[in-house]
C-alpha cells in the first residue's frame, strides 16, 4: 500500500525567514511538504518561491527539524495525488499567505483580516495550503472547514497528527 507523506521541515536554507516562522508560530517547522509515489519513485511536492514545484524525494535529508506523518492511500487515492499535484506545480508561490498565518497566530482574527487585505495573494499558495489542498484530494475533511491559504505550517503539523490518530496511525 503506498503513503502520502506529510513533511514538516525547517531546512536551515533561509534562517531569517525561518526564524520568523518558526516564532510567529510557535513551532520547530516552517515549512510543509507532501511526498508520493509518482511514475515509480518517491516525489515531493513543495511550495517555494517562485512556483510550486516536484523535488526529489531526499530534498529534506539532513534538515535541522523534520517530522513525517504517513498516512496510508490506496492507488485510486494516490492517482488522485498525482492528478492535484499536477494541477498546482507552477501555480506561484506566495510568502504572504504564511505571513497572514502567523499574524493570526500572533494577533488573532482582525489583524489577519487586515494584513489579507493589505497583501495581493489572491493566486498564490504557500506550503501548507499546497500540501492541504493535496491531502483533501483523497481525504477531503482534512483540515475540515478550514480555509487552506490560512494554516501555518504548525496548524498543518497539528491536524495531520489528529487525522493519523482518527486513522489508526502511529506519529
Amino acid at each position: 500500500m503506498s503513503t502520502l507523506d506529510l513533511i514538516y521541515v525547517t531546512t536551515g536554507r533561509h534562517p531569517e525567514l525561518e526564524e520568523l516562522i518558526c516564532k510567529t508560530t510557535n513551532s520547530r517547522f516552517s515549512h510543509a511538504a507532501i511526498g508520493f509515489e509518482m511514475d515509480g519513485r518517491q516525489v515531493i511536492v513543495e511550495a517555494v518561491r517562485p512556483a510550486i514545484r516536484f523535488a526529489p524525494a531526499g530534498e529534506f535529508n539532513g534538515a535541522p527539524a523534520l517530522q513525517i506523518i504517513s498516512l496510508p492511500i490506496t492507488e485510486d487515492q494516490r492517482q488522485a495525488v498525482v492528478s492535484k499535484a499536477l494541477e498546482l506545480v507552477g501555480k506561484p508561490y506566495g510568502v504572504d499567505d504564511c505571513i497572514i498565518g502567523g499574524v493570526h497566530d500572533l494577533l488573532g482574527d482582525a489583524a489577519a483580516n487586515l494584513a489579507d487585505r493589505l497583501l495581493d495573494n489572491s493566486n498564490t499558495l504557500d506550503c501548507s495550503a499546497t500540501q492541504v489542498e493535496i491531502a483533501r484530494a483523497v481525504f477531503p475533511d482534512f483540515a475540515s472547514g478550514a480555509d487552506a491559504s490560512t494554516i501555518t505550517p504548525e496548524q498543518a503539523r497539528q491536524i495531520a497528527v489528529a487525522y493519523a490518530e482518527r486513522l489508526g496511525v502511529a506519529v
